[in-house]
């Protein structure tokens, strides 16, 4: 009997998957229990992945506020749509141990939220402006506690895969959406200092 080792290059190889499918199962298990699609491979999985997941949880919220109040109107809540998002991503990123893949995560999950409302331009450029603020408002240490519940939540959502911390989460993001401003926020144009997808690593510690 011929026994084959393979080498340290193999060896580490074989050992790097091993650990990032550990690190993706929660995340993995989540998607699939709630019967969404679980995209294992490709140079765009992570972010597509994270998409889901905050879409999953942002989109129901969205969906309860409909149905909780006559007169919601989701024109008025688009900025914390893509806060809610940011948060989500964020938290479930850092699960998976890829922080810097929140903000992708969260400009597709805002843009596919927003989009059958106000257009997929404009729905991309609130993504970008929402992410900019939650990541001036990470440096800054002046993010919303209730922003930072939102992630705490939706990672123990995700990382659990229990029932009831979704539907915990769920409620708490739709108590953010309708308690959103009654105006729109007014989106002002990126400045030369403000961090870009290239520069800016994001994530905050939800532990």
């Amino acid at each position: 009997m011929t026994v084959l080792i393979p080498n340290q290059k193999i060896l580490a190889r074989w050992n790097g998957a091993l650990q990032a499918r550990l690190r993706y199962a929660p995340l993995e298990r989540f998607l699939r229990s709630q019967g969404l699609k679980w995209i294992a491979t490709g140079e765009t999985r992570i972010t597509d992945n994270l998409a889901t997941a905050t879409i999953r949880l942002v989109g129901e919220a969205l969906s309860a506020c409909d149905a909780q109040s006559p007169l919601f109107q989701a024109p008025l809540c688009h900025a914390a749509v893509g806060q809610s998002a940011c948060a989500v991503s964020s938290a479930v990123a850092l699960l998976i141990q890829e922080p810097n893949y929140w903000r992708t995560g969260s400009l597709v999950a805002t843009a596919r939220l927003l989009e059958n409302s106000i257009g997929l331009s404009a729905a991309a450029h609130l993504a970008a402006a929402a992410a900019r603020d939650y990541s001036l408002a990470i440096n800054n240490g002046t993010l919303d506690p209730h922003v930072i519940h939102i992630g705490r939540l939706a990672r123990a959502a995700v990382e659990d895969n229990s029932p009831e911390d979704l539907a915990h989460t769920v409620r708490l993001i739709t108590q953010r959406l309708l308690a959103a401003p009654s105006k729109p926020p007014r989106l002002r144009a990126p400045k030369a200092g403000d961090p870009t997808v290239a520069c800016d690593r994001g994530g905050v510690n939800f532990m």
